[in-house]
């Protein structure tokens, strides 16, 4: 998986979701776990580990 930094449109986040066609929205950025906003761009939330993200995006997409 590339990291957000070698790839611009990871770094914005928008359109990062596989269902969107991009690669996913969890990426290692600074070497750190991060959640990208597929909406917006940024940074959504931080996480602890890959598990930890995935755990977080499975309750919200669960909750929404």
């Amino acid at each position: 998986m590339a990291t957000a930094a070698k790839n611009p449109l990871r770094k914005k986040g928008k359109g990062c979701s596989t269902s969107e066609g991009g690669d996913g929205c969890i990426v290692q950025q600074g070497g750190q776990w991060v959640i990208l906003n597929n909406k917006k761009g940024g940074v959504w939330r931080k996480c602890k580990s890959k598990n930890h993200c995935k755990s977080i995006l499975e309750a919200y997409h669960a909750n929404s």
